[in-house]
């Protein structure tokens, strides 16, 4: 089947992809965290503001699209 990374952004699956260290995760754990954290940080601010009604209708959106828009 052969999904990438690439493809879940492109169908809507995922909102974006964390890179991973040289090597990979396993290599440098501390850096792969960092990424994460930053990831997490960067998705909840876009959160910030919204109140949980909003927040819920977002994602219902979000998965009611999945796979709509190809």
């Amino acid at each position: 089947m052969k999904i990438t990374a690439q493809d879940l952004t492109r169908f809507g699956i995922i909102d974006a992809i964390i890179e991973e260290p040289v090597g990979g995760a396993h290599r440098d754990p501390p850096a792969a965290i960092a990424s994460t954290g930053a990831a997490i940080a960067e998705a909840l601010e876009d959160l910030r503001g919204l109140d949980r009604e909003a927040v819920r209708r977002r994602r219902r959106q979000k998965f009611l699209s999945i796979g709509r828009s190809l």
